[in-house]
């Protein structure tokens, strides 16, 4: 009986790539099992590492009555401070649409950034000051018999400036008194 060789070729290729498509090398198997097992661990750590006692379980559940205690315990200030704060206004427009200065806007300001019994230490704190390129004089005071030499920095003609000129004097760590010059 005639044999067709070429049709059992075909066959037993088919069934080598059917085998090989089926198969999962020992590899792929041993990566996958590594991650499901440091995935797992992880969980584990993460469970283990939350806390003992919820927070959620501490509290009070709020009630009608609770939530207009909470209420009336916060302090509303900005309610105070707001008003107590203004800005000055510095510009204002005229009848004709020009900018017309206000009669506040020509305030003067001086910083007061020391006061010394010794001159010699109100000249060291000036030299100081001027190589920070400020404009720094001294004032000799009088005050209950005694005799007071204060350094100021000024004068300072807008709230820009005085802003200013506080942040130098801050950063140099040299606290200032913002006084007021009237005219």
């Amino acid at each position: 009986m005639p044999q067709d060789f070429a049709k059992r070729h075909n066959k037993s290729a088919s069934t080598q790539k059917r085998s090989s498509k089926n198969t999962v090398s020992g590899g792929v198997w041993f990566v996958t099992g590594l991650m499901t097992g440091l995935f797992s661990a992880f969980l584990i750590y993460l469970w283990q590492s939350a806390p003992t006692t919820p927070v959620t379980a501490e509290r009070e559940p709020l009630l009608p009555n609770t939530a207009t205690k909470i209420k009336e315990q916060m302090q509303w200030d900005f309610y105070e401070i707001f008003p107590k704060s203004s800005v000055p206004v510095v510009e204002e427009y005229g009848q004709d649409g020009k900018k017309v200065a206000t009669p506040d806007a020509q305030q003067t300001f001086v910083l007061q950034a020391g006061s010394f019994r010794s001159p010699a230490d109100a000249d060291n704190l000036r030299a100081e000051l001027i190589l920070l390129g400020m404009d720094v004089f001294i004032k000799t005071v009088d005050m209950d018999g005694q005799t007071w030499h204060r350094v100021l920095v000024g004068p300072i003609d807008t709230t820009l400036e005085l802003s200013r000129s506080r942040n130098a004097l801050a950063e140099a760590s040299i606290e200032a008194l913002t006084l007021r010059v009237s005219h």
